[in-house]
């Protein structure tokens, strides 16, 4: 008989494309691709037929978890009211591991089973600036008391691994990282004339708005080479204007200022195919973030033979696996800006493009990071490790 197999995809509220919805789906269709195990996917209950008919040989067990607010047509999240709901529902399926791709203080993990969660990175807390101030310490409890909702934690990188280690030094479980898998984009016909409104040449970042992602240098960077290359500037990525770390306004306010509006693109919410066609027909991309618990963009265009400049920063050269180019200090747009010349004049040949794409592809397929969670699940089941609370 298959080892059953729970994965709780309940934080998944709608069908926009983020990070973690793709990081949670994909480690479902990589194991999946195993055949070996008998997988149950927990989900929300308006995303029923979306998932029957995306995870065909998967039982799909709807829940219940958000409601949508007819006045400002959010989702609300109730966990608290069903939260007894949730757990007898995942206890009848009577699985013999429970997988949490992403948790949070909302999450409401089955006591008693055995389970792995996993926690992404603690951006949240390494961006509050002071670490002695009251948000910074109840941050860091809301971490640590996560991590000890399970003896088993998956994290997606070294780095990640190595914050998770310094603000919970006590922790008794066992930290693994499996990192993101990330599927080589399908190339499309869609025409990137028609998307960014201009024929010229462009290069792209992919990342929300946040202060950490730090889209701001790159603009200011631009602007500082704007007569010398051709180039549009495309910026794809969600505002996050409700939240207090947004950079959106900053960037356009700034790109008002230096009359940049007919050099530079701002897109938000496109298609899946709209972003494919921008990735693919890039002349180069840039990552300029400070903080990533993996950092899947500039990984993805490397997939897309693509030059990439990246940061250093946190995880992106391991991500990277020290395969694209980097500038030092991710502030500065003067030496970011020198970068992108030396790039834009100096283009890696089509061979090295290749070469790091298969690379890539290669260490993140799907079926490479399913087999480490098989690895994973096998020593649980073997009782190697202890995976219940």
């Amino acid at each position: 008989m298959k080892p059953r197999i729970g994965i709780d995809l309940t934080y998944i509220v709608d069908e926009h494309a983020t990070g973690i919805k793709k990081y949670g789906e994909e480690i479902v269709s990589g194991l999946m691709k195993l055949n070996v195990y008998d997988m149950v996917i927990f989900v929300n209950k308006h995303l029923e037929e979306t998932y029957k008919k995306q995870f065909l040989s998967c039982k799909i067990v709807p829940i219940k978890f958000w409601l949508r607010n007819s006045k400002h047509g959010r989702m609300i999240n109730m966990a608290n009211k069903l939260d007894i709901t949730k757990r007898t529902t995942i206890k009848k399926e009577k699985c013999d591991i429970i997988i949490y791709p992403y948790i949070s203080n909302y999450t409401n993990v089955v006591k008693e089973q055995k389970k792995i969660i996993s926690i992404l990175d603690i951006i949240p807390l390494d961006e509050i600036e002071d670490k002695n101030s009251e948000v910074y310490l109840n941050t860091k409890q809301k971490y640590i008391n996560l991590m000890n909702l399970s003896k088993n934690i998956v994290t997606i990188s070294e780095y990640s691994k190595n914050r998770l280690t310094d603000i919970n030094p006590n922790y008794k479980g066992k930290i693994t990282v499996i990192p993101s898998s990330v599927a080589k984009l399908e190339r499309n016909n869609k025409k990137v004339s028609e998307i960014i409104n201009t024929d010229k040449p462009y290069m792209l970042t992919i990342n929300s708005f946040f202060k950490h992602k730090n889209q701001i240098t790159l603009v200011k960077a631009f602007n500082k080479i704007k007569e010398i290359i051709p180039h549009t500037l495309v910026l794809v990525g969600r505002p996050e204007e409700n939240s207090p770390n947004s950079r959106y306004q900053e960037i356009i306010d700034f790109i008002e200022k230096n009359n940049l509006k007919e050099r530079v693109r701002i897109l938000s919410y496109i298609s899946d195919e709209e972003r494919n066609a921008l990735l693919y027909n890039a002349d180069l991309f840039i990552s300029t973030s400070y903080m990533e618990g993996f950092g899947r963009t500039p990984v993805e265009a490397a997939m897309c033979k693509v030059p990439v400049i990246s940061t250093k920063e946190t995880s992106l050269q391991e991500a990277t696996m020290n395969e694209v180019f980097y500038y030092k200090k991710p502030a500065s747009y003067e030496e970011l800006s020198l970068k992108i010349i030396e790039v834009l004049n100096n283009r890696p040949t089509k061979e090295r493009l290749e070469e790091i794409s298969e690379k890539l592809t290669k260490e993140y397929s799907e079926e490479k990071i399913a087999e480490k969670y098989e690895e994973l699940i096998n020593k649980i089941m073997e009782g190697e490790i202890n995976a219940k609370n």
